[in-house]
Formats: structure tokens, C-alpha cells, sequence
């Protein structure tokens, strides 16, 4: 068993600071209002959508790589939104999908880095069966985990202080995030559509609208299905 250093706690002790400086941006700073409020999410978008338009044909590219850096410490769901209102529901999920796992990734690394010293001791004592898990099946414990909306940051970094091979986390984020992203996209994409023309309630009973409701519904059975196919293929000889 690997003994933990004054190097990881030094390592746990910076990770902490700067979880506090992020929780101190978003809980009392005019850009975490951006994130809390309405009127907040709203003017982020219109920021980003200035910026993207001002890049010209970099704009995906600019959008991606703020989107990116800016899920490493605070919420995904504006940046989501962002890209739905300005590229609309396909494009924006394309580059939504892009940004998170992006984003995802580089939390990964971040979290291996700070984390992995301190958490892989406590691991290996008191939670083997997890870590090995991780080592072992990665990919689906990602999977299911995406799949399921577990908290996006927390399960980066967590990802990242176990053994959990990068190419297993990156194929299970891309994979498991591409049924929620694709339904928040084009719910968000369908509805700015749909505003756009409103002239009464029955206006919103559109397919663009209900056909991401009936994905999200879809969506929470899809674990156990694939869960009943793969023991399905188990048991043939």
C-alpha cells in the first residue's frame, strides 16, 4: 500500500484553495451571478454570443474552449444553454458534447494530479472494491454514471483520484454524456425556435418540444436495458 506524502497533503491543501476561490467567484462576485440567476444565465449568453459572433469562422472553436475551461469549476448548464441559443440544436450540440468532454478531461487530470496521492490510500483501505472497480471496469462505471446525471464536476475530479484508465473515462464520458447533452441541446434549441414564432399555448405542443421530453423519459430506462442486453449476451454460449 502506497504511503500518502506531505507532498499529496501540500497537493490536497491547493486543490481546496482553489475549490474556495471558485465558490467564492460564483457565491459573491458579479460573474457568479451569471451562473446563479436568470437574468445572470441570459447576459452570459448574449456575452458569449458576442464573442463567437466577433471571431467569425473561429467562433465554434473560441465557444469550445471557454465552454471548456469554464466547466473545470463552475456549472456546465449556461454554457449548455449558451450553445443552444447560439447555434441552435444540432450544431450547438455537437460543440456542447465537444466542450464538456473537453472540459471533463482536463478535470480529470486536474483531479489525478491533485487528488490521486491522498484518495488513493483511503481507497485502497477502506473502499478497495471501488478502486478496483474503476481499474477494471472504468468504462462502465463512467457510462452509467453519465447516463445517469451524476453531478458533472464532482464525478471528474472523483474519476480522476482513482485508478480508472484515461481512455476508459473518456470513452464512457463521451458516450454516457451524449443522450443527456443531445436532449438539454435540443430541448433549448427547439424552444428558442419556438419563441421565436409564439402566438399562443397550443403553439408549444409541437414534435421539437415533446419529442426531447419523451428522450428524457427514454433516458432513465436506458441504463437497465443496456444493463439486460449485456447479460443477455452473457449467457449465449
Amino acid at each position: 500500500m502506497r504511503k500518502r506524502t506531505r507532498r499529496d497533503y501540500l497537493k490536497l491543501v491547493a486543490f481546496l484553495l482553489l475549490v474556495a476561490a471558485a465558490v467564492y467567484l460564483l457565491l459573491l462576485t458579479p460573474v457568479g451571478a451569471m451562473f446563479r440567476t436568470h437574468e445572470g444565465r441570459m447576459s452570459l449568453v448574449g456575452k458569449l454570443d458576442t464573442l463567437v459572433q466577433a471571431a467569425g469562422p473561429l467562433g465554434p472553436a473560441l465557444f469550445i474552449f471557454i465552454y471548456s475551461l469554464g466547466v473545470v469549476l463552475l456549472p456546465a448548464t449556461p454554457f449548455t444553454i449558451a450553445g443552444a441559443v447560439i447555434f441552435g440544436k444540432f450544431h450547438g450540440m455537437l460543440y456542447n458534447l465537444a466542450a464538456d468532454t473537453l472540459g471533463a478531461s482536463i478535470s480529470f487530470y486536474l483531479g489525478r494530479y491533485f487528488l490521486h496521492g491522498v484518495a488513493r490510500g483511503f481507497l485502497e483501505t477502506r473502499m478497495p472494491w471501488l478502486d478496483r472497480k474503476a481499474a477494471e471496469d472504468g468504462f462502465s462505471v463512467i457510462f452509467y454514471l453519465r447516463i445517469f446525471w451524476f453531478p458533472f464536476i464532482v464525478l471528474n475530479y472523483a474519476a480522476g483520484a482513482t485508478r480508472i484508465r484515461f481512455r476508459d473515462y473518456l470513452l464512457g464520458t463521451a458516450l454516457g454524456l451524449l443522450p443527456p447533452v443531445f436532449i438539454f441541446t435540443y430541448f433549448v434549441g427547439a424552444m428558442r425556435d419556438v419563441l421565436a414564432t409564439y402566438r399562443r399555448p397550443a403553439d408549444l405542443l409541437t414534435f421539437d418540444l415533446l419529442f426531447p421530453v419523451l428522450l428524457l423519459a427514454f433516458s432513465f430506462f436506458l441504463p437497465t436495458l443496456i444493463k439486460r442486453i449485456r447479460k443477455g449476451r452473457e449467457l449465449v454460449p
